[in-house]
């Protein structure tokens, strides 16, 4: 069994099936998915349909909710706050995420802001150690930036932060893959649907067992 964390898929459905397909992932693994499954790329729904699919058939997924899953409920409570952009809306039919199915409703719902699994804490933005418990739900998991030079080591203990939200370059990913011992914290967005930006453009999955990294490079 294998345990692997994607993070920030922005509607990538292409590049997303092509990672997965390169990894060999199947029912016996574990997947993190950090969020941001949608906006930005062409595909969101092929997205979040790819994932229901696959749940259904009794793939072991751990599924996080992003910032960008946030304003999908933004859009429900402030009637001028559309929440996903056009290219989304475009994917899902509507004119507006008020208007999405009670089905995907339900899905966004259940995102969780963080899991652990062993000495690792999967989370999208990162924590918030002002916090008393770095645990505790809150809204800094799903927008927060620099924030590692202010991780209190008493605090995260042993524990491995694993996080998207911010695009870093392939480059400084694999350098902080290498330091992931020393600095306790690794960011795996590289930035998919930004294609073509020097550094970017692929989709990242991280080994938690082995540590190896894949990029996949765009598809669309």
């Amino acid at each position: 069994m294998a345990r692997y964390a994607i993070s920030d898929i922005h509607g990538c459905y292409h590049t997303l099936k092509e990672l997965l397909s390169t990894i060999g992932l199947n029912e016996t693994d574990e997947l993190f998915l950090l969020g941001d499954f949608i906006n930005r790329g062409e595909h969101s729904k092929e997205v979040v349909d790819f994932l229901m699919q696959l749940q259904k058939e009794g793939y072991q997924l751990h599924l996080l909710k992003g910032n960008h899953e946030s304003m999908v409920f933004d859009s429900f409570i402030y009637k001028d706050w559309p929440g996903g952009d056009e290219k989304t809306l475009k994917s899902f039919g509507i004119n507006h995420l008020k208007e999405l199915p009670e089905t995907y409703i339900n899905w966004f719902s259940k995102l969780k802001y963080h899991h652990t699994s062993g000495q690792f804490v999967l989370v999208h933005a990162g924590l918030d150690f002002t916090k008393g418990n770095i645990l505790e739900e809150n809204e800094n998991m799903l927008w927060i930036r620099d924030w590692y030079n202010k991780i209190d080591k008493d605090k995260l203990g042993e524990n491995k932060i694993i996080h998207g939200h911010v695009s870093l370059p392939k480059q400084t990913i694999m350098n902080m893959r290498d330091k992931l011992d020393q600095n306790q914290f690794l960011g795996i967005d590289n930035g998919c649907w930004k294609a073509g930006e020097p550094g970017l453009g692929n989709l990242c999955c991280f080994d938690l067992d082995s540590r190896e990294l894949w990029f996949q490079e765009f598809k669309d």
